[in-house]
């Protein structure tokens, strides 16, 4: 991915998905891609040795659970094409028991020099969130930069369900620009949110910003 003279890609840690959007691979590489995901979720989710014609119950739960592991990789898929346009990438961890993989939105962004951050606390979702429990604001010493992880609790206007995100930001300072990066994760299943921090902590190493131009 490039933006404004860098470039950046995120190198897959063990336990991660990097999910390719349309057009990134050709093709037969991008539907192989899906079928190795799913047939990967479906076994995860499938303890059960597959030991061909059995109970129609037992057939049943295998097909319960690849349908699972197909609708979890065309929701990636298309949460992946979805923020493609605007230069971001989905990542998605694998190492949260009981569940499909977690999708992580990445994101990089690129300013002027002594910029203020506001770009960027926006994108951590620093304002707003309920006001009964306003975000929590941490300030981290990274040895790539400087961190601000936000964690922030939401209700959903519609159905007054709640809505916990985690959003993990680096900022690094170069004379000639500043480079933020940021990862959010969102979900309604906030007993993962303490997971999801250590994960996130694990996931950001691995986005790498380098200069593409002189």
């Amino acid at each position: 991915m490039a933006t404004d003279g860098w470039s950046w890609r995120v190198e897959q840690p063990e336990g991660w998905l990097l999910v390719p959007a349309a057009g990134m691979l050709p093709p037969d590489e991008l539907a192989r891609w899906e079928r190795d995901v799913a047939a990967m979720i479906h076994a995860d989710l499938d303890d059960e040795p597959d030991t061909g014609p059995g109970t129609g119950e037992g057939e049943a739960l295998h097909q319960l659970y690849a349908d699972v592991a197909a609708r979890s990789v065309a929701n990636l898929r298309a949460f992946a094409d979805g923020v493609i346009g605007s230069g971001a990438r989905v990542a998605a961890t694998l190492r949260v028991p009981d569940v499909t993989p977690v999708p992580v939105l990445v994101t990089v962004g690129v300013e002027p020099p002594g910029d203020a951050g506001d770009d960027l606390m926006t994108a951590l979702g620093s304002t707003g969130g309920h006001p009964v429990a306003p975000p929590t604001i941490e300030h981290l010493d990274l040895p790539d930069g400087d961190g601000m992880r936000v964690t922030r609790l939401d209700l959903d206007a519609g159905t007054g369900g709640a809505w916990m995100s985690i959003c993990l930001g680096r900022r690094t300072e170069h004379p000639d620009a500043v480079v933020d990066t940021v990862l959010q994760w969102r979900s309604p299943d906030l007993l993962r949110a303490p997971a999801m921090t250590k994960l996130l902590d694990e996931l950001l190493p691995a986005v790498r910003v380098t200069r593409s131009t002189p």
